[in-house]
Parts: structure tokens; sequence; C-alpha cells
């Protein structure tokens, strides 16, 4: 299963800024919940297409680490302050879950 974050920045945010702050995030959170595995932050190139402008990408193997997710999020500190920063930088957020196909 894949997890899906779409963002775009805040008017002012720099790409550099973003980039920062998510990967501190995900770091993060890929240590403290190991059975997450982070795939990559994307953004559009050239601006082309419509938004979103990120797109991070994360794996896991079932629903219910989603729950250890919250769980842990609801615990950590130091994680919700990572989610603030890169909140403080980023608007629009959507989230999915999706399963691939083929």
């Amino acid at each position: 299963m894949y997890y899906f974050v779409e963002f775009d920045p805040c008017d002012g945010s720099k790409r550099g800024q973003i980039v920062e702050a998510y990967e501190k995030f995900a770091n993060h959170f890929q240590t403290v919940l190991p059975n997450f595995k982070f795939v990559g932050l994307y953004a559009r190139n050239v601006l082309l297409g419509s938004r979103p402008h990120y797109v991070g990408i994360w794996e896991f193997s079932e629903y219910s680490d989603l729950d250890e997710w919250n769980r842990v999020f609801a615990a950590d500190k130091e994680g919700r302050t990572l989610a603030k920063t890169l909140g403080e930088l980023a608007t629009d957020w959507e989230a999915k879950v999706m399963s691939k196909l083929i």
C-alpha cells in the first residue's frame, strides 16, 4: 500500500526549505515507525500540470499501520514539531491511500 501526501507551497516558501523540512520529518518517522518506508518527495517540474506542487510517497503493509502511525504521532512531541514546521511552509494538504494494481 502507498500513502500519498500532496500539498502546495505557501506564499514565500522556497523549495529548499520544503525539502529540508520534509527530509527531517521523513527521517524521524522512518526511525520511530520502521514499518513505513519513505519512497520520496516529488515536485512538479517547470510547473507543468495542475496542483499539487509536491507529493510525498510512503509505502506500508496494511491499514492497521495507519493506526500505529496515529498512536505514535499523538505521543511524539518531536514528530509533531517537525510536522508543524512543515505545515507552516505548505498548504492545501490532501492525502490518500492507494494499492498497486499491476
